[in-house]
């Protein structure tokens, strides 16, 4: 299969958008906070959950990538231009929205470290300016709006039904409504949502023939 231009990219791009929500969802999971609690000292008492979580949230947008690309590639007529368009916003918030998970260290190092207060502080000044319209809103904005028009321009090419973007976008209002209100129930079920929804999409692709992933033949590799 890695020899196989068409099967290796169709099956990676399916696999992508399998373990992509799965790592966002065990992620969630193992976040040592507890539901209505804020202790600024939770990440620091507990190193060894955070580095997991934070891990598995950084490899869960790092591997909607080339799901991503996936998504677009089979775009060719119609949504053609919302594919290629929304496909590059997301692409590049998922790697800025990646990068944001390695603050979640520093978290924990600045909270052993120094009082909370002081702690605290430093945290809050770290978002400079550039930090934030820069990394973060480019990050935010472009994962959740972008993850959403391309499960649109998807739908709209007649690959799925209209399911797909509805459930791309309940299930990260839902998970974004349940993270900020300290809600387990809602925290873990956008994430299940959405691995429901990007699964049975992701799914479809592994089972493509090559021929509908791509209709040119695939040149065979040289041999010696």
């Amino acid at each position: 299969m890695i020899a196989n231009a068409n099967s290796f990219r169709r099956t990676a791009a399916g696999v992508s958008l399998v373990l992509a929500p799965l790592c966002l969802l065990l992620g969630m999971i193992t976040d040592p906070s507890e539901p209505g609690v804020e202790d600024p000292l939770a990440y620091a008492h507990n190193p060894g959950a955070v580095g997991v979580s934070a891990t598995l949230l950084h490899y869960a947008w790092v591997l909607f990538v080339p799901g991503v690309l996936g998504l677009v590639h089979l775009v060719r007529r119609k949504g053609v231009v919302l594919a290629n368009l929304a496909g590059a916003v997301t692409v590049l918030g998922l790697i800025n929205f990646s990068s944001l998970m390695i603050s979640d260290f520093f978290d924990i190092v600045l909270f052993q470290a120094l009082p909370v207060a002081q702690a605290e502080k430093l945290m809050q000044d770290a978002a400079q300016p550039a930090m934030v319209a820069a990394w973060q809103l480019p990050g935010m904005i472009g994962s959740f709006l972008g993850l959403a028009l391309v499960a649109v321009a998807y739908a709209r090419a007649g690959r799925a039904g209209w399911w797909f973007p509805a459930g791309v976008l309940a299930g990260i209002a839902v998970w974004l409504f349940g993270a900020s209100a300290w809600n387990m129930v809602l925290g873990l079920g956008g994430p299940v949502i959405l691995l429901v929804v990007f699964g049975f999409v992701g799914v479809s692709l592994i089972r493509m023939p090559d021929a509908e992933w791509s209709p040119a033949p695939a040149v065979e590799p040289a041999r010696a």
